[in-house]
């Protein structure tokens, strides 16, 4: 289904692709034996004898595209070499996936498979955030024609691969529909939200490596050090990254990860990576604990960030916790959600009585400037904003940056 385009082959930089999470191949046979359309394929060329005549309906065309019949004197005939395909729910299911574009209407053929491939690829290149079907729509559109009728080909491509449990589609509450209203200037913009399930993201994965593409699956980078898997995790989202860093701690033994984890918390230069180390250092238990304290002891900005996760986990009282191990421990935290896209959503959910800016003022983290920045431009307290836009413009005048 998915070629690299010249595009993407003539790329100084192919395009990135987030790493996956597979599921257990149990658990997608299990969804492809469920699945209705696929019963429905089986069922048809069972039933086939000499006097059947093929229809022009969904279900015929998907088996004749998908190589299970073939047509003698006008009727379908079963094919006996798929046979064996019939029988494996997992490879049937994919092999109906891949001809997904050859089974539409006469009327969208021609734009079917593209539009498939583009759709999959959006979806697969989002990972577990469902994309809201107008924006879906609109980024189809713009790889097309303007007098393709692009519309009508995505509705019927999405109809098929919902039928196919490719997709899952679930309504937006009235905060995000009125969000992608917003978004797209539409007054009534399809109100669904869509997202791979996890059968389509094993064919999609598949299909991508097959064609020579760099298409990472969670886990693969485990057997790395902690260093080369955190400069892959920047981009991904909160549950890839979390996914990675337990499949990198369960690739070693607990106090293997820990001593390792350890070893990067007191290297890292950026507050993402030490972020990173203390997650992977919390999948190692009480060794990791016990690692954390030690670094605790060191001081520092690692030892008040060691010390914050500590008293995060009930590993340590909160009386004990110092004023300056809770302003650098804290602005380090923000320092990584900044870096990792989060921080500007953190300031939404702040009760206005929490002093952030005190707080980033006097902790001396190198990358207070920055934050308070992002406070003034973005704290929905107006108070509290123009309180950082102040300490901002003290900063820099004194130097201080």
């Amino acid at each position: 289904m998915y070629e690299p385009s010249e595009q993407d082959t003539s790329a100084e930089v192919p395009p990135r692709l987030p790493p996956v999470l597979l599921r257990p191949e149990a658990e997608l046979r299990l969804a492809a034996e469920r699945n209705p359309l696929l019963q429905d394929v089986r069922g048809y060329v069972a039933g086939l004898d000499e006097n059947s005549e093929p229809r022009d309906a969904l279900i015929p065309r998907w088996a004749e595209a998908s190589g299970l019949v073939r047509v003698v004197k006008g009727k379908h005939v079963p094919l006996k070499r798929a046979a064996k395909l019939l029988d494996d729910p997992l490879r049937l299911w994919e092999r109906l996936f891949s001809m997904i574009g050859e089974a539409g209407p006469p009327a969208a053929e021609m734009l079917l498979a593209k539009l498939v491939a583009s759709i999959s690829l959006t979806l697969y290149q989002s990972g577990p955030v469902r994309v809201p079907g107008e924006l879906l729509f609109e980024a189809v559109e713009l790889g097309q024609a303007p007098d393709e009728p692009t519309r009508y080909a995505t509705t019927v491509a999405l109809d098929l691969l919902d039928r196919l449990g490719a997709i899952e589609q679930v309504t937006a509450d009235p905060a995000g529909l009125a969000m992608i209203a917003e978004i797209t200037g539409k007054p009534d913009p399809s109100p669904f939200l869509l997202s791979l399930t996890p059968i389509a993201v094993w064919a999609i994965n598949r299909e991508l490596r097959e064609a020579g593409m760099d298409a990472p699956v969670i886990g693969d980078a485990a057997g790395g050090s902690l260093g080369e898997l955190s400069s892959r995790l920047v981009d991904s989202a909160p549950e890839i990254i979390d996914a990675e860093l337990k499949a990198w701690a369960r690739h070693r033994s607990p106090s293997d990860a820990a001593a390792d984890a350890i070893e990067f918390l007191r290297t890292a230069r950026l507050p993402e990576e030490r972020l990173f180390a203390l997650i992977a250092l919390g999948e190692t238990g009480e060794i990791g604990l016990k690692a954390a304290m030690g670094v605790r002891t060191e001081g520092g900005l690692v030892g008040a960030a060691a010390a914050m996760w500590l008293s995060e986990r009930g590993a340590v009282s909160r009386e004990t916790v110092t004023r300056d191990e809770v302003t650098v421990g804290m602005a380090d935290h923000y320092a990584a959600m900044h870096a990792l896209g989060a921080f500007v959503h953190q300031l939404a959910d702040m009760d206005d009585g929490f002093d952030i800016v005190d707080l980033l003022t006097s902790s001396g983290h190198p990358d207070r400037l920055e934050l308070l920045n992002v406070v003034g431009a973005n704290h929905p307290a107006q108070k509290m904003a123009k309180k950082a836009r102040t300490a901002s413009f003290k900063l820099r005048s004194s130097g201080g940056a």
